[in-house]
């Protein structure tokens, strides 16, 4: 069988030594079952890609080989979804792969059945964290905090204190307010986004980040939060209640 030797290192800060090392094993490991080892392929580089030059030219090369052998899983892929797609387009044309430190070899029904279900099993430890971090972040809003980045019109009170306490609480931008006011005053005048844009360019407003081009998409943003902009949010039990930190309408 005619094998390939596959080895992946996550950055260029580790040593070529991780490389040789992985090289070896799965070299080792060819010559035990007698495959015949046709050629090496390497990257440096995160296991989250498919687009690694290495790992591309082993796949446009799969005519030349049989089984792929590499010393550990995730030096394939590191997403549990790409992994099973991977395989299953192997296994569809009749090519294989190793992973020394699960013992899986898809060349036995029984190494692709073990490969299958560890599989499974990240990616189910992957939609329970992404779970738990979805239900952290709905109950600090529940809460009456901020998650993530401050809506234009304010600015995160931490970023200012750097007190632990002041995370998610956010404070009133007096410039930005204004314009937050103009927008929803403007809107109220029967004018379009469009017709926004161009009065806040025409009156040299810059956006956020300092540049002139307002998108219509920002002010259509801005327009569909009137609810949290006049300080108000709908806790756990669906009750309307007050931010602490006022209102800008």
């Amino acid at each position: 069988m005619r094998a390939v030797i596959y080895a992946r290192i996550s950055t260029d800060m580790q040593t070529e030594t991780s490389l040789n090392e992985q090289t070896l094993r799965a070299t080792q490991h060819a010559e035990s079952k007698g495959y015949e080892i046709v050629a090496e392929f390497r990257d440096v580089g995160t296991g989250t890609k498919t687009d690694r030059p290495g790992f591309q030219e082993m796949m446009e090369r799969i005519d030349e080989w049989d089984i792929v052998i590499a010393y550990k899983l995730d030096r394939y892929h590191r997403s549990s979804t790409n992994a099973l797609s991977w395989a299953a387009e192997l296994n569809k044309i009749g090519k294989n792969f190793v992973a020394m430190d699960i013992d899986v070899d898809t060349s036995t029904a029984m190494g692709m059945a073990i490969f299958k279900i560890i599989t499974a099993l990240n990616q189910m430890e992957v939609e329970v964290t992404r779970e738990r971090t979805i239900m952290g972040i709905q109950g600090v809003k529940n809460e009456g905090r901020w998650v993530g980045k401050p809506p234009y019109g304010y600015d995160s009170k931490f970023a200012a204190s750097k007190n632990d306490k002041d995370k998610g609480f956010l404070i009133i931008n007096p410039e930005e307010a204004d314009i937050v006011k103009f927008i929803f005053d403007s809107n109220g005048s029967d004018k379009t986004n469009s017709d926004i844009v161009n009065d806040l360019i025409s009156n040299s407003v810059l956006t956020r980040t300092g540049k002139r081009n307002w998108a219509s998409a920002t002010i259509a943003g801005i327009l569909d939060n009137r609810m949290f902009y006049e300080g108000n949010y709908f806790n756990s039990s669906n009750e309307i209640q007050d931010y602490s930190w006022g209102s800008i309408l």
